[in-house]
């Protein structure tokens, strides 16, 4: 299917550019417009135009933000919708015959059953999955309802009746406007009022902010957020059926035309910072404005989308972080293989795979077989971006395409053989796919994905969209002619060899410590650049990589023929590639192999095709069917029910056998330590002041404990001094050098060790990886060298004799949610003090621990400062506890210090006895921020 990624919702009436009969005798003695008047009129003309089509955009992105506002979830199906309401309006107007009104309620109708069955089948069942799952099951709806759409109607555009009169009306001058582009805005801004009305002053709309805010707490005062989610995703979808009904006798019924308003309907709900209805509207038809007037002014291919493009990054820009996802931080994402390679069945399978091609499978199914293959390389790049390194993109299809028309080109006007070729798409599209990282590196989630699927439509409307078609040369390698058409074994066997060095690779990445660095971004961004990890550097190189297997994948799918055709790599093909992933196991390297039979014409087309003949049309519903399926059911993928199975016949790793130490770690030597300065340090939140020159000194082998009540602002503290807060005013230095302006993860570097009151682990990551991630350790031939042989990283000294005073020993294979909460707090220390830090901060060590378990971590932390001369800030509101540890004491209230010395002086101040007892509750509290 040819699809189309600039929306024209109209051109210019010809007539009210200029006089219509300039040869007539009441013409020849009026002054011609000049040529710019001619280009003036023109833009008012073409901007009065657009009013009405932005409004509907507007009115698009109403669903979008009501559903967001409502579940969390951020529909990427909602074009489909609005899709599925021009379609039913088209059929009840034109094949029943029912009057335009009647078959606009039957569009918003349908429409709206439409999300109630979305939020029953799929949301419901998803209920405390991360918003990454909810995000990916949308995606899986809009294949259902696309290929459900497509089986109905074909792809052909419709012409459609409009309901609204459409005579011309003047607005001064030569400017035009149609009167059904007027009552557009009209009805957008009476949608928009109405739902301004209900969502303030209902019942209902109050009930969902209230859930929205704390489900619990909703469900505790009566109302049923199941019932609430319904209506929310009713509405949501009653306005995309609305909207497409209405939109359609403009723009053209057409499939993708409908599809591809989901990128701009996003940007204007971004527009509106998915809250508000009226900017909402005007983010819409500021849109369309700026879509018409590029398109008019800008003679570049693509245009319109190029202006859409740089008003969703302008907007991410401008928020300066990521839409506000609920929950975002510990979200479960779906499981991660080992990445260790099983020699036995990896021979085993490409062996079998070689004889089945050469001495068995006919060339229908090996031409299948190559279909699947080629995109499995492509899904390989999802597993590195979005399974390990966590990043949700939907734009990798695009990276492939630009290995393509590098590829093409060369090999069309240079000449460059085969195997160049191939290097030369890996090396080019590095710079794409780190340009595509960029926004990765200030958001996450749902708003990274929004912007990926924006860059994908702009490479698809301003690259891919050339209708030409290349001639490339055959391939060869070393002599050997690989052609597709001549030779189908050799090209096959190929790509077989292709993607078994590149998942070889990837299996090795995972398994390095460049891996599980991903691995900790992918889990938790705040904790990895806690222990020392660069995440905006993780991120780039995880783009990087996935871009260059993304393009080497893209050149062998454009050299499977000898003419290339650009548009192929349209941005449903990143939507779909991304499912079927999920179905065969994202976190998995041999999820691309297990999900790669849902390709239309690869292997499941060829075995639908072999069993019910001309029924291959089935198969892209059965994938998005199969995709929400796996997110209810299992949503690791298939990989991850696999490898389940087979557990059983494959011993697992044995567990690292630490160095003998030259000495006891009780008298092991510690090496001179810096001591941290906090001086007269203020933290403001906006008019509130949380700390208010506060000063402190923690020294080597001493630990500082710092008491006070909830509000206080103790852990405000230990994020301004970690880098996580801004102060307002104040010094803090490690060892002399001074933290003024230095990222979280160079203090780390410095000797900043840190815990959390939430532990915020590496849930992917056993304790051993926990531990180990955290440490100095450097990789001698650094990334590539990760590729190709990742090398035993040893833990370090300082790393082993953690895990001894700890006595973690016994717990390190174990993945952190199979070992109990008290041996959580003392992975989280033990990763602190990993890296040998010279100062460590514990937040809340002993939280969730009984008394026995309270007093071994006392003697615990004790011992090791003893052992290790490193300095500790702890923060615990046990105060026998911080009273057993600590050398001295610092008492916050209200964020200043009202105590400090000796722990006997400070337990025994008045001042501190009030705040713990609460005596004086004339003072507002000050909520602590963390």
């Amino acid at each position: 299917m040819h699809r189309r990624f600039d929306i024209d919702f109209g051109a210019p009436r010809r007539a009210a550019l200029g006089p219509s009969h300039p040869a007539s005798p009441s013409a020849r003695h009026v002054s011609r417009p000049t040529k710019e008047s001619l280009v003036g009129i023109q833009t008012l003309q073409v901007a009065a135009l657009a009013l009405g089509p932005g409004a509907m955009l507007g009115l698009l992105a109403l669903g979008i933000v009501l559903i967001y506002r409502g579940t969390g979830t951020l529909n990427l199906a909602h074009g489909s919708q609005a899709a599925l309401g021009g379609f039913v309006y088209w059929d009840a107007t034109v094949g029943l015959g029912l009057s335009p009104a009647l078959a606009l309620v039957v569009a918003i109708v349908v429409s709206g059953l439409c999300g109630v069955l979305i939020q029953v089948l799929v949301m419901r069942r998803l209920a405390g999955a991360s918003p990454l799952t909810h995000l990916i099951a949308s995606a899986g709806v809009l294949i259902v309802i696309q290929s459900l759409l497509l089986l109905r109607y074909g792809s052909n555009g419709r012409n459609v009746p409009s309901l609204l009169p459409t005579g011309p009306v003047p607005l001064g001058g030569e400017v035009t406007i149609g009167l059904d582009r007027l009552l557009l805005i009209v009805v957008a801004l009476v949608v928009m009022l109405a739902l301004w009305l209900l969502y303030r002053f209902t019942t209902f709309g109050i009930a969902t902010a209230a859930s929205a805010e704390n489900a619990m707490a909703g469900a505790a005062l009566g109302h049923d957020p199941n019932r609430l989610a319904m209506g929310n995703w009713f509405l949501g979808g009653a306005l995309a059926g609305l909207a497409g009904a209405l939109l359609a006798p403009i723009s053209g019924l057409d499939l993708t035309t409908m599809l591809n308003l989901i990128v701009p309907a996003l940007g204007a709900a971004l527009f509106g910072g998915l809250v508000s209805f009226p900017l909402t509207v005007l983010g819409g038809i500021v849109i369309v404005l700026a879509q018409s007037q590029a398109s008019l002014h800008i003679p570049l291919r693509g245009a319109s989308t190029i202006a859409t493009f740089v008003i969703i990054v302008g907007l991410m820009v401008l928020r300066g972080r990521s839409i506000p996802l609920r929950g975002f931080l510990g979200a479960r994402l779906p499981a991660l293989g080992s990445g260790r390679i099983r020699w036995p069945i990896v021979g085993g399978v490409l062996v079998v795979g070689l004889v089945l091609i050469w001495l068995v499978l006919p060339d229908v199914w090996n031409d299948a077989l190559l279909t699947s293959m080629l995109v499995a390389v492509v899904m390989l790049s999802i597993v590195v971006v979005t399974g390990f390194a966590g990043q949700l993109s939907l734009a990798q299809f695009a990276l492939a395409g630009v290995g393509a028309v590098i590829a093409s080109l060369l090999g069309t006007y240079v000449g460059l053989p085969f195997p160049l070729l191939l290097l030369a798409a890996a090396v080019g599209a590095v710079p794409v796919g780190i340009l595509l990282a960029l926004p990765a590196t200030r958001m996450r989630g749902a708003s990274l994905a929004v912007v990926t699927l924006a860059f994908n439509v702009l490479l698809a409307a301003t690259v891919f969209s050339r209708a030409q078609v290349i001639t490339v040369p055959r391939p060869s390698l070393f002599g050997l002619d690989l052609s597709p058409i001549l030779h189908p074994e050799r090209y096959l066997t190929l790509v077989v060899v292709v993607f078994a060095v590149l998942a070889l690779a990837v299996a090795n990445l995972r398994r390095s410590r460049t891996g599980r660095r991903f691995v900790a971004v992918r889990g938790n961004e705040r904790a990895a650049a806690a222990v020392g990890i660069d995440v905006a550097r993780v991120k780039i190189s995880a783009f990087a990589i996935s871009a260059v297997i993304a393009a080497i994948g893209g050149v062998l799918l454009a050299f499977r023929t000898t003419s290339v055709v650009w548009t192929d790599f349209d941005v449903l093909g990143s939507v779909d590639q991304l499912a079927w992933t999920v179905i065969g196991g994202v976190g998995f390297v041999a999820g691309p192999l297990l999900g790669m039979g849902f390709v239309p014409g690869g292997l499941g087309t060829q075995v639908i095709d072999t069993v019910y003949t001309d029924d291959f049309a089935l198969l892209p519903l059965i994938g998005g069917l199969l995709v929400l399926l796996t997110l209810i059911m299992n949503p690791d993928g298939v990989a991850a029910v696999a490898k389940h199975s087979l557990r059983r016949f494959f011993p697992p790793e044995p567990p690292p056998t630490p160095p003998a130490p030259s000495k006891p770690a009780e008298t092991a030597h510690a090496r001179p330590r810096g001591a941290l300065a906090v001086e007269d340090l203020h933290v403001s939140f906006g008019a509130v002041h949380v700390l208010d020159g506060v000063s402190l000194t923690v020294e080597p082998g001493r630990v500082h404990g710092l008491i006070g009540p909830n509000g206080a602002g103790k852990t405000t503290l230990l994020d301004a001094v970690s880098g996580f807060a801004a102060p307002a005013a104040g010094r803090i230095s490690l060892g002399g050098h001074s933290f003024d302006g230095v990222p979280t993860w160079q203090r780390s570097l410095l000797g900043l060790g840190r815990s959390f009151q939430s532990l915020e682990l590496f849930d992917d990551l056993t304790v051993l990886d926990n531990i180990r991630v955290a440490t100095r350790a450097r990789s001698r031939f650094g990334l590539a060298g990760d590729l190709v042989r990742p090398q035993s990283d040893d833990l370090g000294p300082a790393a082993w004799q953690a895990i001894e005073l700890l006595e973690l020993t016994d717990q390190l294979t174990k993945k952190i949610d199979e070992v109990p909460h008290g041996v959580r707090q003392l992975v989280g220390i033990a990763r602190a003090l990993a890296a040998d830090s010279d100062v460590v901060l514990l937040d809340e060590p002993a939280a969730g621990l009984d008394d026995r378990e309270t007093a071994e971590l006392a003697r615990l932390v004790r011992r090791t400062v003893d052992v290790r001369g490193i300095g500790v800030l702890l923060i615990e509101h046990d105060v026998e506890f911080v009273m057993s540890v600590s050398d001295s004491v610092t008492a916050l209230n209200f964020g200043r210090i009202v105590a400090a010395g000796p722990p006997d002086e400070v337990r025994r101040n008045p001042i501190v006895v009030d705040a713990y007892l609460g005596r004086d509750d004339s003072e507002p509290v000050v909520e602590e921020q963390v």
